[in-house]
């Protein structure tokens, strides 16, 4: 699985799941000014749990690990790929 598919999978999460419909997302947009709060950070989380299949490490669980998609995809990508 390359980067950008993990990109497109966690957008399409944020904006079926978190996101109003109004709003536009893309890979560097800062998901906080969007209105991403730490309730939407566990269901991001949870949420790559269940499809990428592994936990994330308390250690990746930093502020600046989810401050936009591109951010969250560069952990998946490293865990996935490891």
């Amino acid at each position: 699985m390359d980067l950008n598919t993990i990109e497109n999978a966690l957008i399409k999460f944020l904006k079926d799941n978190i996101l109003d419909e109004s709003v536009e997302l893309n890979a560097s947009q800062d998901l906080n000014e969007i209105g991403v709060d730490s309730y939407s950070i566990v269901e991001i989380v949870l949420f790559i749990e269940r499809k990428f299949g592994f936990i994330v490490p308390d250690s990746e669980l930093k502020p600046e690990h989810f401050k936009d998609v591109a951010s969250i995809a560069k952990i998946v990508f490293a865990h996935l790929t490891a």
